[in-house]
């Protein structure tokens, strides 16, 4: 059976108020329980789950909501995908962030920014590197796409576990990350990426 198609005010109607919401909820502090409740809510919601219900059954919205503008909300935090024009802010470039961590002699090389995991090659002139970024709970998938391009690449990949302004993470997790990137001869840092307005 095929999904049904919302009409495209619908869509943007709804996404709109959806990381609206997901913005002031701040969606990456919650608890996979929290998360788990709060797509219910968003059934309820009149401005989202009412929204759709001609569309979808309550099952059906989860569906939607989870496997759609959810799914794509880190992505859409980049600038990147169907859904960024959607959210309410966006990462700083990452060439920004990387000249911040690297030195200001780096550069993203264009055409080379792509996802699943994001990442980008960089370039101080002489030397090119790979490096892919995400969030500390996305560093098995960095890890392996590091790995498949550590196997290709003459310089050694970097991966750059990214945090916003007001997280941390665990001295134990780090220092895990920290042995495991060591053991397979990658580079890793940390970074901070701030959220601002979009242009």
């Amino acid at each position: 059976m095929s999904k049904p198609k919302l009409p495209s005010d619908l869509r943007e109607k709804v996404c709109r108020e959806l990381y609206r919401q997901v913005h002031v909820l701040d969606w990456d502090s919650m608890s996979d329980q929290q998360k788990t409740e709060q797509y219910s809510l968003w059934v309820d919601d009149p401005a989202i789950g009412g929204e759709l219900a001609d569309h979808f059954t309550a099952e059906g919205m989860r569906v939607w909501l989870k496997d759609g503008p959810m799914k794509e909300y880190a992505r859409a935090l980049e600038g990147v995908g169907s859904y960024a024009g959607y959210a309410m802010k966006r990462f700083v470039d990452i060439g920004e962030t990387i000249r911040e961590a690297l030195g200001p002699e780096w550069r993203t090389v264009p055409g080379t920014l792509a996802e699943k995991p994001m990442h980008v090659n960089i370039t101080n002139g002489p030397t090119t590197r790979y490096v892919c970024w995400g969030q500390p709970h996305t560093f098995r998938d960095l890890l392996w796409a590091a790995v498949r391009q550590a196997i290709v690449t003459p310089t050694t990949p970097l991966i750059a576990i990214t945090m916003r302004e007001d997280r941390s993470a665990s001295e134990d997790d780090q220092a895990f990350q920290d042995k495991v990137a060591a053991h397979c001869r990658l580079d890793l840092i940390r970074v901070t990426r701030r959220l601002v307005d979009k242009n």
